[in-house]
């Protein structure tokens, strides 16, 4: 009996010797092309692979060389990666799940050199990302020579001025209304009317009894007029004499508005303690935003993984509440002990080769269905005594596990970043560098949604900082420089808030206090002399203006002195008719002695 069929194991060898070639020879390099064609179709630029290494038992895969160009700098690698290998579970694959239980990437490096282009004619691309810029923060010294007040005052319109023609045109107004108005009330030819009719009843008492009896009806008429006339006048005094505080106060306020406008040129045109209060943020303006830049430049090496999870995330939980099409089939997920997404990183070594360089850590949970895994993307990278640094850490996550509410968050520390060479002003009249120092810096940063807020912090020491030049002449740099000179400790704190294409920053440091107390006596001085040239040519330019103007007010006051002097005219006038004894009194009884030597004759 014969236990093997040698014609069929014969086959069976064959066959299976016929797999395993076409596995050698062919599946390594399938996986390669698929590999670059897929990475080059979604760059948009050129993807490359020296070599894909595929296993069985156990299920892994091994990527060497891997360079993916930058399409919008096609002789430039946005990453290089030296090798990537990484464990499959291969029993998720049957279930089409792609579930990589562990990974090691080595030595990613950015921004590297390629010996060819990596440009691909015909392929469409993605629009390009924000890219941030390096802020050119040019640091502004003020100006501390006194300005000249004769510039100053040809471009500048002074408010006493404006003010002092404002009124100039009311007052001539109101004098051109009264003088209308003197004509129209009670004058000289009017009382002299009432004289004469006077005279004449005079001159009628001395025919009898029967004329002094007439006269004291007529003089009862005259007296009533009298009294309608100066109650005329009287009526135009009181509305002149309320005119008049409203214009005196107006005239007041005249006389202290060149004190104003000389208070207003000198904090436009000199240099103040208050104008020095931001010297030191804005001298620290450029290294603080070249933190903010490695800072920001980071975050968009990462923003395309970071789109394409929210979208993807989105994308799934649209896909969770979707009705599927009746008489269709439609893939049903049932309820699993350990819900797993269709593809998922467990945990990924990686290797960074920077500038400053190597950092080692860990990402872990990458997927695109952050929906199903419940678990946000985490990362966590450090190194230890680094090019020009003592030790930086990383860490963060990417929660889009709520679509609704994304959260990107990251904390950077580094300690002991030894700065040299910093230019910290470049301007010919005051140049300033930093030579050496330490820094601690740490950044606390959140994204939600587009949110952006951020806070650095930067501890400075053992600082050596070089600023001036020889021969400096100008008292306010000479002064400065020998503050800072001696400055060997430093605090800065940032704030950021707004969004990545668009956020502000406010800088405070305690060298904004150094500054200003080292430049304040200059300050004062020169505030003081300008202080003192501004009054001079202020008060000489609207003296002449303003001594119109009282001059046009008095004029006005001879309105008041001429309705005074009506009114006097008018109330002598009264007088004398009462001295005459034709004043009735009370009850229209006539006296029997009148004033004036009349007697009557009962």
């Amino acid at each position: 009996m014969k236990w093997i069929r040698w014609g069929g194991f014969m086959a069976f060898v064959l066959v299976m010797a016929v797999m395993a070639g076409v596995w050698l020879l062919v599946i390594d390099g399938l996986v390669e092309r698929t590999i670059e064609d897929y990475g080059t179709d979604l760059v948009g630029a050129r993807v490359e692979l020296a070599e894909a290494d595929l296993t069985l038992i156990p299920a892994g895969l091994t990527l060497t060389g891997l360079q993916v160009t930058n399409p919008d700098h096609p002789m430039t690698n946005a990453v290089e990666v030296a090798q990537i290998a990484l464990t499959l579970d291969g029993l998720k694959l049957f279930r089409r799940q792609i579930i990589v239980e562990e990974m090691t990437v080595e030595q990613v490096q950015f921004g590297t050199r390629r010996k060819t282009s990596g440009a691909v004619a015909g392929l469409p691309r993605a629009p390009a990302p924000f890219q941030p810029t390096l802020p050119d923060a040019q640091f502004a010294l003020p100006a501390f020579d006194v300005p000249d007040v004769k510039t100053i005052l040809a471009k500048e319109n002074l408010e006493t001025l404006q003010m002092v023609e404002t009124l100039k045109q009311e007052i001539e107004q109101e004098k051109s209304k009264w003088e209308q108005r003197l004509k129209d009330l009670p004058s000289k030819k009017t009382f002299a009317k009432y004289r004469a009719k006077i005279e004449k009843l005079k001159n009628a008492t001395k025919g009898g009894i029967g004329g002094i009896l007439g006269g004291v009806a007529e003089a009862q008429t005259i007296k009533k007029e009298i009294e309608g006339e100066l109650q005329t006048i009287k009526d135009a005094q009181k509305d002149f004499q309320t005119l008049l505080p409203s214009l005196k106060s107006r005239i007041r306020q005249i006389a202290e508005a060149p004190q104003a406008d000389i208070r207003r040129l000198q904090d436009k045109y000199s240099l103040s303690p208050r104008g020095l209060v931001n010297l030191g943020s804005g001298l620290l303006g450029r290294q603080v935003g070249a933190w903010l830049y490695q800072a920001v430049a980071w975050y968009e090496t990462a923003r395309p993984i970071v789109v394409r999870v929210q979208q993807a995330t989105a994308k799934a939980a649209d896909a969770e509440i979707a009705e599927p099409v009746r008489a269709s089939g439609v893939d049903i997920r049932f309820a699993e002990a350990e819900p797993l997404p269709e593809f998922l990183i467990r945990r990924a070594r990686v290797s960074l080769r920077l500038e400053l360089g190597d950092l080692a850590g860990e990402v872990q949970n990458v997927t695109p269905d952050q929906v199903t895994l419940g678990a946000p993307l985490t990362f966590d990278f450090s190194g230890e005594n680094l090019e020009g640094v003592r030790s930086v850490s990383i860490k963060g996550d990417l929660n889009h596990v709520d679509p609704e509410n994304p959260k990107n968050r990251m904390n950077f520390r580094a300690t002991s970043y030894r700065m040299s060479e910093v230019a910290l002003s470049d301007q010919p009249a005051w140049p300033v560098a930093l030579k050496s120092g330490l820094a601690n810096v740490s950044i606390r940063a959140e994204l939600r949604g587009d949110a952006l807020t951020a806070n650095l912090t930067g501890n400075l020491s053992s600082l050596a900082v070089v600023a001036g030049k020889p021969g400096d002449e100008n008292p306010l740099t000479r002064a400065l420089s020998s503050a800072i000179s001696g400055i060997s400790r430093l605090t800065v704190e940032t704030d950021v808030s707004g969004s990545i294409e668009d956020y502000q920053v406010a800088v405070r440091s305690d060298l904004d206090r150094v500054m200003r107390k080292a430049a304040g006596r200059l300050v004062q001085a020169v505030s003081a002399e300008l202080h003192r040239k501004l009054s001079t040519a202020v008060r000489k330019q609207v003296s002449g203006p303003i001594k119109n103007l009282q001059g046009s007010f008095s004029g006005l006051n001879g309105v008041g002195g001429e309705l005074a002097k009506r009114l006097t005219e008018g109330n002598d006038l009264l007088g004398s008719l009462l001295e005459q004894g034709v004043s009735p009194q009370q009850k229209g009884i006539v006296p029997r002695g009148l004033p004036g030597g009349f007697k009557l004759p009962f």
